[in-house]
């Protein structure tokens, strides 16, 4: 398959907000973000009010939403500031792109209007189940029970849990041959229709790389009503498949993003640092390997790019297996990468005085969401 790497100007011009804002205002918050564990408000209304974090159609008082290569260039733009403040920020606006996407008329009135307009909502998308499993692997199932929907199973890497928007939850259908489903789990006391008293949150412990977005394992066994199940018995399932596809890509984005900023800092570094009386530049152990690394990087970013692109052409077999290949490469190269740029800075790589060690946490635990180490021997047609 052959796509075209040419960006238009719109491309272009959110590729040049992103990289803006990352420098002006995502990067210079990152370490207070990680400490609070969270994003301030601030910052988080000032993402917002771009229309890159939530994108929302304009019916519903959004500025409209944009192309798949604009997501992911928007998505690696802020993750080059910061990878935890911009997956924050992107997963909370997954679920903007689901309801939009796959949701009905009324569950796109009911939902969307308060992605733009409540600047204090985090909404979380319960997607990832370890182990590298693709969608149609998942264990979570919905399925029907009467005239509700029962929604069981164990979701991991969930963010923002505790932010006061909805909860998606995606898993298979077994009775309808195991075909994507998705469910909006209601935030309510447990004795109205939903009932969350079936759900069981576990924050996960901190410091694993990614604070700013805090990460919980949710446990479900819960019946929720027709109405909270996105799109209907009857949704669409492609549309489905594509938005689960482009939010496991938005994870590759920000990967290839930190590595990014990794790897410009490490050589900014490396044209500083001298050792017998000349920049450690010069020495080609240092040259090759920052020269390896941005050929990596590009490498992975075409991946993902292609990926994005076959979600428009290809079945959903080969479609899933190129987005597993594409996330679990790009995510295994940024965690090399920035290993070696810690390795650049030799003994200062390891102290919080430089943060290309948050860097490598951060790609590090994005590697853990979604990895499928089988997938690396695999190579899609072209």
């Amino acid at each position: 398959m052959t796509f075209d790497l040419t960006l238009s100007e719109e491309q272009d011009a959110v590729r040049d907000l992103a990289r803006i804002l990352a420098d002006d205002a995502v990067s210079p918050a990152a370490p207070e973000a990680e400490a609070a564990r969270g994003v301030a408000d601030a910052l988080w209304r000032t993402l917002l009010s771009t229309g890159l974090t939530a994108p929302v159609a304009p019916e519903h008082g959004g500025g409209g939403v944009p192309d798949g290569t604009s997501r992911l260039l928007a998505v690696e733009g802020l993750g080059f500031g910061d990878a935890a403040i911009a997956a924050s920020a992107f997963w909370s606006g997954n679920a903007a792109l689901l309801i939009g996407s796959c949701g009905t008329a009324e569950q796109r009135d009911a939902m969307l209007p308060a992605f733009v307009t409540d600047t204090e909502l985090r909404a979380a998308v319960a997607l990832y189940e370890g182990f590298g499993r693709a969608p149609s692997e998942y264990r979570t199932t919905i399925q029907a029970e009467g005239d509700r929907w029962r929604v069981r199973g164990r979701k991991t890497g969930v963010p923002l849990t505790a932010g006061g928007g909805p909860l998606i939850v995606v898993g298979t259908d077994p009775s309808a041959g195991d075909r994507l489903r998705a469910a909006v789990i209601p935030a309510d006391d447990g004795q109205g229709e939903g009932g969350q008293g079936g759900v069981t949150v576990t924050a996960s412990s901190p410091h694993l790389g990614l604070d700013a977005a805090p990460m919980s394992t949710v446990d479900l066994d819960v019946t929720v009503g027709e109405r909270h199940l996105l799109g209907g018995p009857d949704a669409d399932d492609a549309a489905l498949a594509h938005e689960v596809s482009m939010a496991r890509l938005t994870t590759a984005a920000l990967a290839i993003g930190c590595a990014q900023r990794a790897c410009e800092y490490a050589s900014g570094y490396a044209t500083e640092r001298t050792a017998f009386g000349r920049p450690i530049s010069v020495f080609q152990g240092v040259a090759f390997l920052m020269a390896d690394a941005r050929m990596r990087i590009d490498a992975a970013r075409l991946q993902v790019w292609q990926a994005a692109a076959g979600l428009e052409t290809t079945e959903a077999a080969g479609t899933e297996r190129a987005v597993s290949h594409a996330v679990a490469y790009a995510t295994s190269i940024a965690s090399e990468v920035t290993r070696d740029c810690v390795q650049v800075l030799g003994g200062h790589g390891f102290l919080a005085d430089h943060p290309v060690e948050r860097w490598y946490r951060a790609t590090a635990s994005l590697t853990a969401l979604d990895f499928d180490p089988t997938c690396l021997a695999f190579t899609p047609a072209l």
